[in-house]
């Protein structure tokens, strides 16, 4: 399951090109990516590469779902 989960910083805030920077962490291990257009994309080291419980496309519907969330707020 995600540990920690934190929303960095809007990049290119206020523009067609706005991304969010997110990173979490993840059996102990430390995750980055973008976020737009509803779509995750990751920096290296990707989750996928790691053997973890959880299945990499449950674990983009939980950053979706907690992007939302922030977003709301």
């Amino acid at each position: 399951m995600i540990g920690k989960f934190n929303v960095r910083k809007e990049i290119f805030e206020d523009t067609p090109n706005e991304t969010l920077h997110f990173e979490l962490t993840l059996d102990s291990k430390e995750y980055q990516g973008h976020y737009k257009e509803n779509e995750v994309s990751w920096f290296q080291m990707q989750p996928d590469q790691e053997n973890h419980e959880m299945k990499l496309e449950d674990l983009e519907v939980e950053v979706k779902k907690r992007i939302k969330e922030w977003k709301e707020d």
